[in-house]
């Protein structure tokens, strides 16, 4: 290719050589002879010459070579951020929970009992993992809160009752019902009394398995929803089918009575169908954060256990 600077010049000149032979047109007298054009002449040769010598003297522009090209930007290297260690770390357990929750955790292990089948169900367990909150968000309830670890094949060793709930739950984590009146998902601990109603119902994982959230109340007769009896579970096994976890935590609503007073209990029960159909509506039209605790606290504190043993 030819240099575009060399080019240039090579123009110039041109246009200078030009100039040079018009001047010797203009210059040259025919009746006095070449007096006048020899001073011409001399005065163009002496502008081409400074010309030339200038075009020589001008550093034509350097292509920037392979080394000097800036490299390219290179980001800073960041540090890795680990992740933050669980709040609650007990015998094989881990999880984090929101102070907004409660304040501080209790961890115990739990002697298990097996009294056999003349005693109420859940008068029978295995020794399992049991994690009591203090200083909950909610101060006065039916409910102790509390979050249970058990061993799958122990328990089904001493409880047919138990083994049904652990079968119950691995087919409702396939089916995924959801919730209603009368309502009869999974559910442990074993209680003398029947699931009301379940609302909110929500299927996620924890860190080693899976499990079913929702809101509920049990009764031994129909009660109305109200702040000292309703509560949030979450009913949960491992991948491997080894352990099953279960919550039951104290919740309430702004909207909701604190106790659920019946003036007519046959009038109310006559009623109940539509009475329950409009508050569970209601419930499930409320927002998670509103409740309290938060339900999206409670459910990153599900969310966040491990069950390693």
């Amino acid at each position: 290719m030819v240099d575009q600077t060399q080019t240039g010049k090579m123009m110039v000149l041109i246009a200078l050589i030009s100039l040079f032979v018009m001047t010797l047109a203009c210059t040259v007298d025919p009746e006095n002879g070449s007096g006048d054009t020899d001073a011409g002449v001399q005065q163009t040769l002496v502008a081409l010459q400074m010309t030339q010598a200038a075009l020589e003297n001008q550093e034509p522009p350097v292509e920037p070579t392979e080394d000097q090209v800036d490299p390219p930007a290179v980001e800073a290297p960041t540090e890795e951020v680990g992740e933050e260690p669980p709040d609650i770390v007990y015998e094989g357990v881990g999880f984090s929970f929101s102070h907004e929750i409660a304040l501080n955790v209790i961890p115990t292990t739990v002697q298990g009992q097996n009294l056999g089948e003349e005693t109420m169900p859940s008068e029978t367990y295995p020794t399992h993992t049991q994690f009591t909150f203090e200083t909950y968000a909610v101060s006065e309830h039916f409910h102790t809160p509390n979050i249970f670890i058990y061993p799958v094949d122990e328990y089904r060793a001493i409880s047919p009752y138990a083994a049904d709930i652990i079968d119950s739950l691995k087919q409702t984590l396939i089916s995924q019902p959801g919730g209603g009146s009368p309502s009869d998902l999974p559910f442990m601990p074993m209680w003398n009394a029947a699931q009301l109603f379940s609302a909110k119902v929500s299927y996620f994982d924890f860190q080693n398995g899976s499990g079913i959230r929702y809101l509920t109340m049990y009764g031994q007769a129909l009660w109305p929803v109200n702040n000292q009896s309703l509560f949030y579970t979450y009913q949960g096994i491992t991948n491997d089918n080894r352990y099953y976890i279960c919550a039951v935590l104290p919740i309430t609503y702004t909207g909701l009575p604190f106790e659920g007073q019946v003036d007519d209990f046959i009038a109310f029960d006559e009623n109940w169908d539509s009475y329950i159909a409009d508050t569970l509506a209601w419930l499930e039209s409320q927002a998670p954060n509103s409740f309290l605790p938060n339900m999206e606290h409670l459910d990153a504190m599900m969310a966040s256990f491990e069950i390693n043993r």
